[in-house]
């Protein structure tokens, strides 16, 4: 495989991981939100910030 080749399959790769990222993110903030109306936001953040955890990702 080419260079060129293999850095553009590398980039799309990172980009379909990316993509799957984002939409797990968006499902835990859908269902952080619902949880902050059905029981409080000290629960749903709890439960977010383990969710994060879970996917390994540190928020800044």
């Amino acid at each position: 495989m080419s260079p060129i080749r293999q850095k553009i399959t590398e980039k799309v790769r990172a980009s379909r991981q990316a993509r799957e990222q984002s939409k797990q993110l968006l499902e835990i903030a859908k269902t952080g939100v619902e949880r902050a109306i059905e029981t409080d936001e000290t629960t749903a953040t709890i439960w977010i910030n383990q969710q994060l955890e879970a996917l390994g990702v540190k928020l800044t």
